[in-house]
């Protein structure tokens, strides 16, 4: 499945998108993308809106994400290429479908970006829906299954793009959805259990909420390794062991990634905006040539660029 076979139409919204605009299309999920490098392809969604289930295909980037909040509502995501290196709360994803219900404290990391099938609807009030607890799951299923789900998610956003007509029917539109949801039952009956979270995992994610929490009380201060792990209340191999398995960076890696970050959004903000250099200081960087050589590397411009551009745009 790609974006090559899709194309606008009364039934299929088909949109591109930047790393400063992504997060207009996660606000209905509570989830927030941090990029981790400006990435060479497109980001792109393509959506098709039934009565009471959406679809999506999403071509993601380098990412990390937080979230989610979906209130009474259900997320199926679907692996829908062979990238096996996203991880949930320090898990590896691999190929097994993620389920987000309810709400979940979840920080996932996706070092590349990969092609995802995105399901959102209210759960039925019966079985297998009902067994699942709020949070996120992660279900192993068997390939054949998998193959299926996929194939019928590429035939339903096809039908959607190239035949819009036939998806205008309210007959049509309850048999879409009921096939869809009948596959996603069938998935998650013949799946294996739930990975479970372990302890170990629990705490590394606590460890690493307080280290962040640490960092942005003051984002002017760099704190060392050492510093941080004693302010936790771990070893410095403990904080460095949960910053590598929950965000895959070190926590020097990391404190840059919020940084810089965050000055980007402050330079996106509209008129009354700092200076670049205020920016900058505001969030650690002292040395500013070395802070723009790492904007630089983070974003493919210049900090002066986002500015200069969010001017123009606010104008």
């Amino acid at each position: 499945m790609s974006f090559q076979g899709l194309k606008p139409s009364p039934a299929l919204e088909l949109r591109s998108y930047d790393i400063d605009h992504f997060g207009d299309s996660e606000r209905y999920a509570g989830a927030s993308s941090m990029p981790l490098s400006p990435g060479s392809t497109a980001i792109m969604r393509a959506r098709l809106s039934l009565p009471n289930l959406s679809l999506s295909l999403v071509k993601t980037f380098p990412r990390i994400i937080r979230g989610y909040q979906l209130a009474h509502a259900v997320a199926v995501v679907v692996p829908m290429d062979q990238v096996t290196s996203t991880c949930i709360n320090g898990q590896s994803i691999g190929s097994s479908i993620v389920i987000l219900k309810g709400s979940s404290d979840c920080l996932v990391y996706e070092p590349v970006g990969r092609l995802i099938g995105v399901a959102y609807f209210t759960p039925p009030a019966c079985e297998p829906w009902s067994r699942l607890a709020d949070g996120y799951h992660l279900l192993s299923v068997p390939s054949d299954l998998l193959a299926s789900l996929r194939a019928l998610f590429s035939a339903t956003l096809e039908t959607a793009a190239n035949d819009p007509g036939f998806l205008s029917e309210p007959t049509s539109q309850t048999n879409v959805e009921q096939s869809l949801l009948s596959a996603m039952d069938s998935a998650i009956r013949s799946s294996v259990n739930s990975k479970s979270v372990q302890a170990t995992t629990e705490s590394y994610l606590r460890i690493v909420a307080d280290m962040e929490g640490l960092i942005r009380q003051d984002l002017t201060v760099w704190h060392k390794t050492t510093e941080l792990a004693e302010r936790v209340g771990v070893s410095v191999r403990t904080l460095q062991s949960a910053t590598k398995a929950i965000c895959g960076m070190s926590p020097h890696r990391y404190s840059r990634v919020l940084r810089l970050w965050s000055v980007r959004k402050q330079l996106r903000v509209g008129p009354g905006r700092r200076s670049v250099k205020a920016c900058a200081i505001a969030h650690g960087f002292w040395h500013l040539s070395e802070f723009a050589a790492s904007y630089r590397a983070a974003f493919g411009e210049l900090p002066s660029e986002t500015l200069y551009r969010s001017v123009r745009e606010h104008s």
